[in-house]
């Protein structure tokens, strides 16, 4: 992947790099904690842009389809079209069990005041495309577990 950009800039009223805890163990498991670099953060958004869009490209085929076999009660969007833009984000850097550099990153729209996001992950269930997770593995330069929320 080569890099577009030389500079990690990024507002950081909208994003955290939190410290992994043990009982995250739904997100990890046999990790270590580990930091990120500039050029690190780099990386895991060219990978992000990537990931975007290949799942956008999947959700116009999905829409397709579901219009070709509804004609009656077409749609606009699947509702799972993913954005980076006006997202918060908290980022789990980890080593895993092979020694690989892995981020667990968590997007999210809106938060509730009681949670310090900066410090706690904020779990939603439902709210859709406003709310996703996916994980990256910067040593293999992939990413993998795209989990978008659904709609209630």
């Amino acid at each position: 992947i080569k890099n577009s950009q030389t500079e990690f800039k990024f507002d950081k009223s909208n994003f955290v790099i939190l410290p992994f805890n043990k009982d995250w163990h739904s997100i990890f498991k046999n990790v270590k904690q580990t930091e990120l670099t500039q050029l690190e953060l780099i990386e895991i958004e060219n990978i992000l842009k990537i990931a975007i869009k290949e799942n956008n490209k999947r959700q116009k085929v999905n829409l397709k389809k579901q219009n070709k076999e509804y004609p009656k009660n077409k749609w606009k969007k699947t509702g799972f079209e993913l954005n980076l833009e006006g997202k918060k984000r908290q980022y789990a850097p980890v080593i895993n069990e092979k020694g690989e550099k892995e981020i667990w990153i968590n997007f999210f729209c809106d938060y509730w005041e009681e949670i310090d996001w900066k410090k706690e992950i904020v779990n939603v269930l439902d709210g859709g495309n406003c709310y996703f997770t996916i994980k990256i593995n910067l040593t293999n330069k992939s990413y993998f577990e795209l989990r978008i929320n659904g709609y209630a």
